[in-house]
């Protein structure tokens, strides 16, 4: 059609000279009127030509561009999915320790793990503060010598500790080894600055709890992990959001008031703990989850077997309950044979093969429950779950956040028992 449109201006003028030929009065005029159209035609198909062109052009740089942003949008996605996966081995390795001073070693190997870099691996120690003092002291190192400090013991009062305090920031200080003013001289030996040189940089990640540092991981770091860390700084207030919670929960824990027969938390202390949470999910835009469980036909158990074998049953499930979360979670027996368990920053929804309410009610179905020495039965519990989610329900209220939960537990009784009802 192009070689058409191209052509026919000359055809049309081969013709006009033909009819010319024959009849040249009548064909000089109609010459005359005929080629500024043609000229015109001509122009016309030129330019076209010409906006055509552009107009490829233009759709091959869109094109392009939408491929980069493509591209831009699947690297953000990757690296994404690597921080969700990172989060949750952070918080199942938390999940384990069994006591405040290895909740603290399983901290420092976890950042020391998030801040490795292909050029090898970072060294890293924490500083917890040392109540009634004005000191932080080195609790736990990993892949670190603690000989090479200068002292086990740091003052507050000092500059580099002071910014920490009063900002509340993770500092990074890139090649920072070398320069007579350097921050990692400060918690070095001088003559043990060449231990770390091919290291040469420095993080301070602070550990908050209830509004104050409680602790500083330090790391000693390549130049790429540091740059990673300021550039990534939202993943690592998360990591930090873990870490920060778990010591509390593990420092709670020793202090807290009770239930003497689960070893879980009291509904007093639960109340408390639950106020904490939401304030501390609010500041970090996080969500909220909380679970309500109920054992199911726990009074023909009681009926059947004697309150003896129930509160058999009451610490079983407790067991399981503790087993089944994370050291981060909350977990309180509410009142007879019901139970609390708040979830902070975690969004539990159905269909979700990493939901801890389905993994808990697998795990009390499939336990094999012993009463009277010898008989074996079969328990199950019915599971509500709710979520508070930022900033959608900020003002929602510890009571209404309960009582939807204790709902949605009675909705999975009267669907049939032994399931999770979610919002």
């Amino acid at each position: 059609m192009d070689k058409l449109i191209t052509l026919l201006p000359f055809i049309s003028i081969l013709f006009l000279i033909v009819f010319w030929f024959f009849s040249p009065n009548m064909g000089a005029a109609l010459l005359t009127i005929t080629v500024p159209f043609v000229i015109f035609s001509v122009y016309s198909n030129l330019k076209r030509k010409q906006l055509l062109q552009e107009l490829n052009e233009t759709v091959k740089s869109f094109q392009a561009e939408k491929e980069e942003i493509i591209k831009e949008i699947q690297k953000k996605e990757k690296k994404q999915r690597a921080h969700d996966e990172e989060l949750r081995d952070f918080g199942k390795s938390l999940s384990t320790a069994i006591n405040k001073d290895q909740l603290l070693r399983l901290i420092v190997k976890n950042f020391s793990k998030v801040t490795e870099s292909k050029e090898g691996e970072s060294q890293c120690f924490l500083l917890s503060r040392q109540q009634g003092t004005e000191e932080f002291i080195y609790e736990a190192g990993h892949n670190f010598d603690s000989n090479t400090l200068k002292s086990t013991r740091f003052n507050e009062n000092d500059e580099i500790i002071q910014s920490i305090i009063k900002t509340k920031k993770i500092n990074t200080f890139i090649s920072d080894i070398f320069g007579g003013d350097s921050n990692i001289r400060y918690f070095l030996k001088e003559e043990r600055i060449t231990y770390l040189s091919q290291l040469g940089s420095l993080a301070l990640i602070p550990l908050i709890m209830e509004e104050e540092v409680w602790g500083i991981i330090v790391i000693f770091c390549r130049e790429s992990a540091a740059a990673n860390i300021k550039n990534d700084e939202a993943f690592f207030l998360l990591l930090v959001a873990q870490a920060s919670i778990a010591l509390g929960s593990a420092i709670h824990r020793g202090l807290a008031s009770i239930d003497k027969l689960t070893q879980l938390y009291n509904r007093t202390f639960l109340q408390k703990r639950m106020k904490e949470e939401v304030e501390f999910c609010n500041r970090q835009l996080l969500p909220l989850s909380l679970m309500m469980l109920d054992i199911d036909h726990f009074k023909t158990i009681n009926d059947t077997y004697g309150h003896q074998e129930g509160d058999m049953v009451l610490k079983k499930i407790a067991q399981i309950i503790s087993k089944s979360v994370r050291l981060t979670d909350i977990c309180a027996r509410y009142g007879g044979e019901e139970f609390v368990i708040v979830l902070p920053g975690i969004e539990e929804i159905a269909n979700d093969k990493f939901s801890i309410a389905e993994k808990l009610r697998q795990g009390v179905e499939n336990s094999d429950f012993v009463v009277l020495g010898d008989k074996h039965i079969k328990v199950t519990i019915s599971v509500g779950v709710t979520v508070r989610r930022y900033p959608v329900d900020k003002e929602l209220e510890m009571n209404e956040l309960i009582q939807r939960a204790d709902q949605l537990m009675y909705k999975a009784k009267k669907e049939g028992r032994n399931r999770v009802c979610y919002d």
